[in-house]
């Protein structure tokens, strides 16, 4: 009597049909984990894209914020890479001088206010003090506003009497100001102290770093590809640079053109597209006009 099962040859086809299939599920299984990857990439590269222009147009919309007339708000560097500086005052509030205290030589001026709370460590201040020529002592005295950092504060219980600032001048202490004898630096009683926050971007290869007031700079984000900025001046036009035109160093509008890639090299698709290096890109650019326009530079 013959046992029932299957044949040698039975089990072959069978193994071969369940590895074609096994195959087929394979290959339909990558192709869709692939799609899914390349998607996710490209919402993540997208997302982080828009959140850096989002933080780049909030500061140049504010930048000269607070900030008294004509003491600028927007400092350019033509060399190196990207780099710029906004300058703006959050609070927009000012404080008086109500007196000053300078040891020659000490790189340290205190500036009595009436609320110290005001100012932030290791942030900047406006204020006006009479100094001679450079590298001349005494003589003819003339008011200049400086911006000064802020190296230390004093502050009141009740936030009143008492209260002061301790600002950083050792760099008109030393050459080519030289102002370092008695009588050279003098703060003008009454003036306004004018607080400044200032935070400057930088891109470097592929990051671009963030640094507020005198704090040291951070890495914002990574994958940057490209990062360029224009300035609208009233008489040339749009410009990569400051222009000297009269109106000098005057802009109103602020282009920003961002490139993000992915973080990660897909070699695959550097080999099938040589030009993306292996990278996906996402592609943002935007007009901001300035809050205090025209805005002279810092």
């Amino acid at each position: 009597m013959r046992r029932p099962g299957f044949t040698l040859i039975e089990i072959l086809v069978a193994v071969v049909l369940f590895s074609v299939v096994a195959s087929m599920g394979m290959y339909v299984f990558s192709a869709q984990n692939r799609s899914w990857k390349t998607e996710t990439d490209k919402v993540a590269v997208q997302m982080m894209a828009k959140g850096i222009l989002d933080e780049l147009s909030r500061a140049v919309r504010t930048t000269g914020s607070g900030l008294p007339e004509g003491a600028g708000g927007l400092k350019v560097y033509a060399a190196g890479e990207e780099m710029v500086t906004f300058v703006t005052n959050d609070d927009g509030q000012a404080d008086t001088v109500k007196g000053w205290s300078w040891v020659p030589g000490s790189g340290r001026l205190s500036i009595a206010v009436s609320d110290a709370r005001r100012f932030a460590d290791s942030g900047y201040v406006q204020v006006s003090l009479m100094v001679p020529n450079v590298g001349v002592h005494g003589g003819i005295t003339t008011i200049r506003p400086f911006v000064l950092g802020v190296v230390d504060r004093t502050s009141a219980t009740s936030g009143g009497c008492g209260d002061s600032v301790i600002l950083d001048v050792t760099s008109l202490e030393q050459a080519p100001n030289s102002w370092n004898v008695a009588g050279d630096i003098n703060a003008v009683m009454l003036s306004l102290v004018q607080n400044l926050d200032s935070i400057t971007y930088r891109k470097s290869n592929d990051t671009l770093f963030v640094k507020r007031n005198a704090l040291q700079q951070t890495a914002f984000a990574l994958g940057v590809d490209s990062l360029q900025l224009w300035y609208f001046h009233p008489v040339e036009g749009w410009k990569d640079s400051l222009s000297g035109t009269n109106p000098a160093d005057v802009i109103s509008k602020v282009r920003i053109r961002l490139v993000m890639r992915s973080p990660k090299i897909d070699f695959k698709l550097k080999k099938e597209i040589p030009a993306s290096r292996g990278y996906r890109f996402s592609r943002l650019e935007t007009e901001v006009g300035l809050r205090t326009s025209p805005l002279a530079n810092r």
